[in-house]
């Protein structure tokens, strides 16, 4: 019984794993970069000269960077993948333009989250 029990954990152990492994990957995503709560919230996209003032406003607040994807209209949730650079630094420059985002992108009960590794205006 208890032999049972141990391969059964460490089954569950392995599938758990393998699964995480998947979960993860590089990618290229597309779109505009909006703060989570003034785009959710209000609906304002950083597009605009007053629109950009509220948005830079929510960030210094604490507010959140998502990636409004081009397409699907999906939101991704972005984090910076080194410590030393603000999110902030990063991306600021990019409000309200369509943008590329290159990093790992990791999936988990439906939240997508992408750490920013390069990010540059989309010429197409």
């Amino acid at each position: 019984m208890k032999k049972n029990i141990f391969i059964l954990t460490l089954i569950l152990i392995f599938v758990f794993f393998t699964t995480e492994a998947i979960a993860q990957k590089k990618a290229t995503l597309y779109g505009e970069i909006v703060e989570l709560t003034t785009f959710v919230k209000d609906g304002i996209k950083p597009n605009s000269p007053a629109g950009k003032e509220i948005t830079t406003e929510n960030l210094n607040k604490g507010g959140t960077f998502v990636l409004l994807e081009k397409g699907t209209g999906k939101i991704v949730l972005l984090t910076s993948s080194v410590p030393e650079y603000k999110l902030t630094e990063q991306l600021t420059p990019y409000l309200g333009i369509t943008v590329f985002v290159k990093g790992n992108l990791y999936k988990k009960g439906g939240i997508r989250l992408l750490d920013v590794q390069d990010v540059g205006k989309y010429l197409k």
